[in-house]
């Protein structure tokens, strides 16, 4: 194994595809790790078409660069090293293990946590074919899962295809035939809803365990995928909400005019039958209870009947019993509201983070993201200073800031992106940070060389 490919320092293999191998690397000039993936070139390729296969891998791979979103790996890099022969793209390293691993051991995986994996991988998918760039090999293999907090995250858009390219070459069939679109095996012209037919086949072997089309041979598979109608899922798994076999039915249709439009449909409809899952039934019906009670009309119809007009007392004390009745379920069913109402309040609070920055960038930008959003930007100017030892010594050649910024409670992915001037290409540095209603943590940035990393992030 070669000891560095380009600037990035090789410590292990930690996957091998058909197009090539994935190593963990270190980038000696931001210290951290990074996943390096390289690429084997086509056999065969004369020097005008080996231009033309580098421009275009150079092309999708500052593409699939600019997406960003918690759902998708970030790309941080990429070349082509000299010395080997090879392209690469540098990426973000995500411990763990992908989605395959864990189908393998366990079969299936929880319906809940299915369907909150379904609707993230939907909305990335959303992200970057607004972007123009399709995936196009969606597969359990390229779904990877963070630890600790079991993240899920696309990875390897080095088969993506921009749909403006001008460089692809036509009949191209990329992707894993497994969970192909018909128009995809076909060699036909695919667009984002074909990626969507790969991620619906991919969650229906998740929550049932078995895929949608099966063959003993790629002849037989790419039949049923492009012929046949898959066994509704109900069949297979007796514990999951209605409303799937029609939402298969639709994410799995041979004719993409008949799918999802695009990922946010995709993601809306399988959120909506999530809305269907036990816990979901649950609140519903605290809702319901806690607006409606049908015992106070019946407890008062049943007390009037029980009692005949010519006893005055019975029928006074009967209907006395009966309005108390109504007014104890009224003040009961208000007093509950309240307490609902109150908790509420208490747990959706929203947490505050104190941002206390230090930036010796002279001119640079600085940009905060939670969950993908920006919620922060501020234009970087470190003061300046005649005598740069003396303003070392005193302090006084950093720029020092703090500011508040409003989070909903719950677990978060944290980023700062900076863009310098002065020190070249954009920097960050990211963290997954728990916030509980209510709550102040401090986030603590250092930005400039002079502190050593670029860009870091650290939380009290």
């Amino acid at each position: 194994m070669a000891k560095k490919i380009g600037r990035y320092v090789l410590e292990s293999e930690i996957g091998r595809g058909a197009m090539g191998v994935v190593y963990l690397a270190r980038d000696p000039r931001l210290n951290r790790q990074v996943a390096v993936k390289t690429y084997s070139l086509p056999k065969g390729l004369d020097d005008e078409r080996l231009r033309e296969y580098h421009a275009r891998f150079l092309r999708e791979a500052q593409a699939a660069a600019s997406l960003s979103h918690p759902g998708i790996v970030v790309i941080y890099d990429a070349g082509d090293d000299p010395k080997l022969g090879l392209p690469f793209i540098a990426m973000e390293y995500v411990p763990g293990r992908s989605l395959r691993q864990l189908l393998e051991k366990g079969g299936r995986i929880a319906p809940r946590w299915a369907f909150r994996l379904g609707t993230v991988l939907a909305d990335a998918l959303r992200v970057a074919h607004e972007a123009g760039i399709i995936h196009r090999d969606i597969k359990p293999a390229n779904v990877l899962l963070r630890t600790p907090d079991g993240a899920a995250k696309i990875a390897d858009f080095g088969v993506a295809r921009l749909t403006t390219s001008d460089l692809t070459s036509t009949g191209a069939s990329l992707g894993s035939p497994a969970y192909m679109s018909p128009e995809q095996i076909r060699g036909g012209v695919v667009d984002g809803r074909s990626d969507l037919f790969s991620l619906a086949t991919l969650l229906y072997e998740a929550l049932c365990g078995k895929r949608p089309f099966t063959g003993d041979d790629l002849a037989s598979l790419t039949y049923s995928i492009a012929h046949e109608v898959p066994i509704p899922i109900s069949r297979r798994a007796r514990d999951l909400p209605p409303g799937l076999d029609e939402f298969f039915e639709q994410a799995l249709a041979k004719n993409p005019d008949h799918r999802f439009a695009d990922g946010g449909v995709f993601r809306e409809a399988l959120a909506e039958i999530a809305r269907c899952l036990p816990f979901g039934r649950q609140e519903e019906a605290v809702a319901v209870g806690a607006d409606e009670n049908p015992l106070a009309d019946e407890a008062s119809v049943t007390d009037a009947e029980s009692h005949p007009a010519g006893s005055p007392d019975k029928s006074f004390r009967g209907g006395f019993r009966g309005r108390f009745l109504v007014l104890k379920t009224t003040f009961a069913a208000s007093l509950s509201l309240m307490i609902l109402a109150g908790a509420l309040y208490w747990f959706m609070r929203p947490a505050h983070l104190k941002l206390d920055a230090k930036s010796t960038f002279e001119t640079g930008r600085l940009s905060l993201l939670l969950d993908g959003q920006v919620v922060y930007t501020r234009q970087l100017s470190a003061p300046k200073t005649g005598n740069r030892v003396l303003g070392k010594l005193l302090g006084r050649h950093q720029e020092s800031f703090e500011e508040w910024i409003q989070v909903p409670p719950g677990r978060h992915e944290l980023a700062a992106r900076v863009f310098s001037e002065e020190a070249g290409p954009e920097f960050g540095d990211s963290l997954v940070v728990d916030l509980k209603a209510g709550e102040t943590r401090t986030l603590r940035m250092v930005a400039g060389r002079t502190f050593g990393t670029p860009v870091s992030l650290k939380l009290d």
